[in-house]
Parts: structure tokens; sequence; C-alpha cells
């Protein structure tokens, strides 16, 4: 079992009046890509910002890598690569300038750390271009650089993927699965798309009005989202006849409508038509039916846009 690298207690972030968080309780994993999801304004961000320090909890605890005096949780921040909103770059500086000034003020030892995070997201080779000069993709890609240069152990990533292409898209993807199997780094991100969250994620954590709804693991999200085939006949009690008789190894339910849901069966559809309608049964309609993560969240917490 992989060890805790970050455990948070109890958490709450109170603005005057606004619970922007409470009771926020969670474990990340050494391992783990725990994806945050949730509506604008659920918390996400300021969650990311309370475990980064940019902003101070009003109540509960933070641990990491098992330190959870201040001095300690300080201390193991370092472990921390983060991009959450866009970093004050200069606008007239290139890539590699900008992360030489904040090399120099973190105290990241060894200039080849900036070659290193711009071959990472693509950035190598923008040369004397300037800052100014990039598409918000570009600027993006940075972050990501500017997140990386420490070599963390734990990524904390805020949209990472906003403003890029889709074969920018899918070049962030595949760069965090490399880092999660290859340099064995956690990921903790959010994202406005959530069919790139289900592609890398290895957990999820669902958010709303700064709370924590629910958490699943993928393969806990897989078996709850798992696909069926649903019929629409012209007399269910008949079809469930030829069904318990032709496929008894098929769990199904009968809805009313005179719909039958299977739990399998998927790569059978046109055995099971052929069956009923040899024995008299009419098929309205047939279809493999199940959800994905984004037909799960609005299941979960009633649509609205997620970010």
């Amino acid at each position: 079992m992989m060890h805790c690298i970050l455990e948070i207690k109890a958490l709450g972030k109170t603005y005057k009046d606004v619970h922007a968080l409470q009771n926020i309780g969670l474990s990340i994993a050494a391992g783990d890509i725990a994806a945050v999801i949730g509506k604008n304004g659920a918390g996400k961000t300021t969650l990311f910002k309370c475990v980064t320090e940019q902003v101070f909890p009003t109540s509960g605890t933070i641990t990491l890598y098992g330190k959870k005096d201040a001095a300690g949780v300080r201390q193991q921040r370092r472990n921390i690569g983060a991009m959450i909103e866009e970093p004050a770059f200069f606008p007239d500086f290139t890539a590699r300038q900008n992360l030489e000034y904040f090399r120099q003020q973190r105290g990241i030892a060894g200039k080849e750390a900036i070659g290193q995070a711009l071959r990472d997201v693509n950035l190598l080779d923008t040369g004397r271009k300037k800052f100014k000069e990039f598409s918000l993709g570009m600027k993006q890609r940075l972050g990501l650089a500017l997140a990386l240069m420490s070599h963390p152990t734990l990524l904390i990533l805020d949209e990472p993927t906003n403003g890029l292409d889709p074969e920018g898209k899918a070049e962030i993807r595949e760069l965090l699965r490399t880092l999660n199997e290859e340099r064995k780094v956690t990921i903790l991100i959010s994202s406005h798309v959530l069919s790139e969250l289900q592609s890398v994620a290895t957990r999820y954590i669902f958010m709303d009005r700064g709370r924590i709804v629910e958490q699943l693991t993928a393969e806990e999200l897989q078996r709850k989202t798992r696909k069926a085939v649903e019929l629409v006949v012209d007399d269910s009690g008949k079809a469930a006849t030829v069904l318990e008789h032709s496929f008894p190894e098929i769990p199904y339910r009968i809805l009313p409508g005179n719909r039958i849901r299977l739990s399998g069966g998927t790569d059978r559809t046109e055995q099971l038509n052929r069956a009923l309608y040899s024995h008299g049964v009419g098929v309205r309609s047939i279809a493999v039916t199940g959800e994905d993560l984004e037909a799960y969240y609005l299941g979960l917490l009633g649509g609205g846009k997620h970010a």
C-alpha cells in the first residue's frame, strides 16, 4: 500500500461570511493522480491555495509527508510544484529568462533544470520570443514548466490545459502519465474538461459549495458507470422468459415502459435481438448505454459549469 503524502483534516476557510471550504478531509497517497471536480466556486482553487500556503485556512490541519507542525509543513512544501492561476511572468522576458529569474528566486540548484522543464512542455525552441508574444497555450505551458523546474514529487495543477489546442492537450496528458509512471510524481489536478481527467486520474474528489460530497477510485467509478444494454420491447414479461432461457448468465432488471436493462451482453446485441425476434418478441430499440465521468458528475451534483 502506498504511503500518504498529503492528509487534510477538518479544513475550513472563511472569507467574512462566505464559507469557501467546510470540514474538508482527504488523503492523497504517493502515486495518485487525484482529480478535483466541481462547479465554479466549489472551493477547488481555495483548497489548492491552502495546500501551497497561498491562502491560510481558518481551521483544520494539513499534514505533508508526515509533518504536521508549521515549520515541518513549510519545509516539505519544497517538494510541491504548483500551477494555480497564471504566474506573474515578466512580459519582456523570454521563456528561459523568466524561468532563470524564478530559479534564482527559489534557490533551485542547476541551470539544467530550466532546459529540462522547457523540454518537458515542448517550449525548448521558443528562442528570443518574449512572453508577451506567447499564445495563451504557450503561457500555460510555461506555467507548467515553472511548476516542474524544482523536480517536485507532488504536482498541483489548476486547469493545466486551459487554452491549449487538442494536440497540446494530448501532449500534456501524456506528460502527466510519464511524470506519474516514470518519475513517480503524485498529481492533484482540476480541469473544466472532465473527459481529460477520466483519461489520466486514478481517483476522483467531487466538491460542491466548499464541501467534499464524494470520493471514488477509478475502479469504483468504473463499476458505478458500467455499460449496459437497454431494450424497449412490446412485452417485457415474455422477453424476460427468453432472456432467462437463452442468456441465463446476464443479470437484468425490468423497468417501466416495457424497458429491460441488462448488466452485461454489450458485445452480444445482435444475438439478443435475434433470440427475442425468433421467440415472437418485438424489439422496438436496443442500445448500449453507460455514463462517463461528465454524466456521473451531472447526476451527482446537478449540472452547472464546472471548473
